[in-house]
């Protein structure tokens, strides 16, 4: 496959006070046909240093620099699953015939599957409005942006066809028919100043968006797929009611909801769902938006309000730096025996110390627990999932702070050091990872939650800690 582009730039400043630039740009991909092939990318930003007018010198010993912006500009992207989709394609099976020829299976074909002459760019949009600002000599600077991100034309799956073709929704071909956009900002301040001989810096960063689906083929608002107007990373679930403590507690819940159809023999120790649609039975519906049955968006896994705060000071030779990151909100769906620990049954269950907060009676060895977080487990496979459908009360809060990153230094005086021939000697110790806050189920790193194989089935975040001497001839 092969690119092509041509580009050009416009700048425009007016004694630092007034900034403008255009760009313009135009790009073939080798991926689309001939009338698809081409687009133009246009961007422009706009500035202005306020700080620069004569009417700003009576306050600029406060505010030394105010510099609004905005700037719009578009890009595409041509990063196809398929390097040509407009060419026919015919599928070969080599010896997978079900019958034989001469005693072996032949190689077979089968029709050319439908091509697609209409895919082309998608394209994607952001629109910056924000402002730098420096004020009190410069002590505290910072910016402030909000930006709207449009993604046109994405790449979405096959739209549904008549099955009198012949052909399977997933061999369809795809085209550019849905859209998505994205609305966020960013905050970043910093104050440095000091404190008699004591230097010191204190930043920080602060960052939200959320994502939405404008346009999909899902008109029926199937939950299984995006449709238009879903959040990404919406979680739909029950609503928990709790964990039966008694077998009677259990037959009256079931007396006007019936659980039936996510499992059977409940009982004390099992959950007792929240019937949301009223008709007294615990379904997933139509599976639809409109119709969930008794299901509702119980959180959303976008990790949002994303923060840094870096401290920093130095005295007489001594300096001090630690940075903490983390997210403000995120909740998670969490599954596997990572989590549930009896999950799967007998074979693919697994036992922490978090893991023995279960339902218990006094009949049990280890003692009566009523109050449990987590629900009887059970070792049939076939009856396991019963308390472990998608629920309210199993949703995790994983916001977290993390000391990423801590460094304490001593720099030797000079006339201690000069003799030796030597221009700078540091003595250091460094610590990455030293703690972290977090309220997410202690099997679990917030920062390593994923895993090919489950959830947190991934190598750790490793803790680290270091000490050592730089020099300098």
């Amino acid at each position: 496959w092969a690119t092509a582009g041509l580009f050009g730039r416009l700048n425009y400043d007016y004694d630092g006070r007034y900034l403008a630039e255009v760009n313009l740009r135009y790009d073939g991909s080798s991926r689309f046909l001939g009338d698809k092939r081409w687009n133009l990318f246009p961007s422009l930003s706009l500035g202005y240093n306020v700080a620069r007018e004569e009417f700003w010198e009576s306050i600029s010993e406060y505010v030394n620099t105010l510099k609004p912006r905005f700037s719009w500009g578009a890009l595409g992207n041509q990063n196809t699953k398929k390097f040509y989709p407009f060419y026919p394609g015919q599928p070969l099976g080599l010896k997978n015939g079900n019958w034989l020829i001469g005693g072996e299976k032949p190689t077979i074909a089968t029709a050319p599957l439908m091509v697609s002459d209409l895919m082309t760019w998608e394209n994607v949009s952001t629109t910056n409005i924000g402002f730098d600002f420096g004020a009190f000599n410069n002590r505290l600077t910072g910016s402030f942006e909000w930006y709207l991100r449009k993604t046109d034309d994405m790449i979405g799956p096959p739209e549904e066809k008549s099955s009198i073709i012949g052909i399977s929704k997933d061999n369809l071909p795809r085209i550019n028919n849905a859209a998505m956009e994205t609305k966020g900002w960013e905050l970043a301040l910093t104050w440095n100043d000091n404190i008699g001989k004591v230097n010191y810096t204190i930043g920080a960063t602060l960052a939200d968006a959320r994502s939405k689906i404008t346009r999909y083929p899902n008109n029926e608002k199937n939950l299984d797929s995006p449709f238009v107007g879903k959040y990404i990373g919406d979680i739909w679930g029950y609503e928990t009611i709790g964990i039966a403590k008694t077998d009677e507690e259990m037959k009256e819940h079931l007396a006007h909801t019936d659980q039936s159809q996510l499992g059977s023999q409940w009982g004390a120790g099992d959950i007792m769902y929240k019937d949301l649609d009223g008709d007294n039975i615990i379904t997933t519906g139509a599976n639809t938006a409109n119709k969930p049955g008794d299901r509702k968006v119980i959180g959303n896994d976008t990790p949002r309000y994303q923060f840094g705060i870096t401290l920093g000071a130095n005295w007489n030779g001594f300096d001090f730096r630690a940075f903490f990151q983390g997210i403000g909100k995120r909740d998670f769906w969490l599954t596997g025996n990572y989590f549930w620990g009896v999950s799967g049954g007998l074979w693919q269950s697994i036992g922490y110390k978090e893991h023995l907060d279960y339902y218990r009676t006094e009949a049990n060895e280890m003692g009566a627990n009523p109050n449990a977080y987590f629900a009887k487990p059970y070792f049939d496979g076939s009856n396991t999932s019963k308390n472990q459908q998608v629920q309210s009360r199993y949703v995790q809060n994983a916001a977290y702070m993390r000391l990423k990153n801590l460094q304490i230094g001593y720099t030797l005086p000079n006339q201690m050091i000069q003799k030796a021939g030597l221009s700078k000697v540091r003595i250091f110790f460094s610590g990455d990872n030293l703690l972290t806050f977090t309220s997410i189920f202690g099997a679990f790193d917030p920062e390593a939650i994923g895993g090919d194989y489950g959830n947190g089935k991934i190598y750790p975040i490793s803790r680290t800690v270091s000490c050592g001497i730089n020099v300098s001839f």
